[in-house]
């Protein structure tokens, strides 16, 4: 691959919770460490991966590299698409419970007020989709740890997007909100207040970390370059600055193996969700 021959084509499905921009740093990134040209596809309407009701990327291999979320990539290998790869490289995030420097991240249970989790019983719930394992999934399994359901909130609101979810508890729209952690650590500085009315009232996770996925079509010997690159990113101070800004220390070895939690835990609140009503 040369700047006179092929491109890489990206595609990122983590907008807008995560920041265009940390995607399209990536892009340039690579660009500069496989001496190629690059696009980026930027999709919002997905929840995280590609549209349910059309053909994907990967088959009508229409992109290289995607970034998505472990929740999409599940579904993707479940159905037995044969164009989807892991790249067995993950970014590592700051978190106050990240002491080891894992490649996980965490759902940010979020409120107005100080409490614990027992006393958002009848509050106003925002989250983002029912698909999502850091807005949905990880809160289900959490109440049915404390032998509750989905009743147990007064009201849960689709919001649409983490950030959403953000805009809703700081606005009282909702009361409270589970998030994804590295969306609430990004954004905070960009809210009314820098967010100070915002508090943390309870991590949980870690949950696995967010997916890179490549088109098995590609050469091997350019999977391997992929990795490599990524690997060495925060080995120039200069890339390193750059994307520390969006909360990144680096990136470390990732393996399929870590996806299996995104099934136990979809398997855990099976038949269950957020919008659903028992009485």
């Amino acid at each position: 691959m040369s700047r006179k021959g092929g491109k890489l084509r990206l595609a990122t499905y983590m907008c807008p919770s995560h920041p265009v921009e940390l995607y399209e740093l990536l892009m340039s990134y690579l660009e500069e460490s496989l001496d190629c040209e690059a696009t980026l596809m930027y999709e919002s309407r997905a929840g995280g991966g590609p549209l349910q009701d059309r053909v994907d990327p990967f088959t009508d291999n229409s992109i290289d590299i995607a970034f998505m979320t472990s929740s999409a990539l599940v579904k993707l290998l479940d159905s037995k698409n044969q164009f989807v790869e892991l790249l067995p490289v993950a970014a590592v995030f700051k978190h106050p419970q990240n002491k080891d420097n894992s490649p996980g991240y965490y759902s940010d249970v979020i409120i107005h007020i100080d409490g614990n989790f027992l006393d958002l019983r009848g509050c106003r719930w925002a989250y983002s989709d029912d698909e999502s394992l850091s807005g949905s999934t990880i809160v289900l399994k959490t109440l049915r740890q404390l032998g509750e359901n989905a009743t147990f909130f007064g009201n849960a609101i689709k919001s649409g997007s983490h950030l959403a979810s953000v805009q809703m508890v700081l606005q009282k729209q909702a009361e409270a909100a589970a998030v994804d952690s590295n969306t609430l650590a990004y954004n905070k500085v960009h809210l009314q207040d820098r967010g100070k009315d915002l508090f943390v009232l309870e991590s949980l996770g870690p949950l696995p970390p967010y997916p890179i996925v490549v088109n098995s079509r590609l050469p091997g010997e350019l999977k391997n370059k992929l990795s490599t690159a990524l690997l060495k990113l925060t080995d120039t101070r200069l890339w390193g600055e750059r994307i520390s800004k969006f909360g990144i220390t680096g990136f470390k070895k990732n393996n399929i193996d870590e996806y299996e939690q995104v099934r136990d835990l979809k398997e855990a609140v099976q038949n269950v969700g957020l919008g659903i009503r028992y009485y």
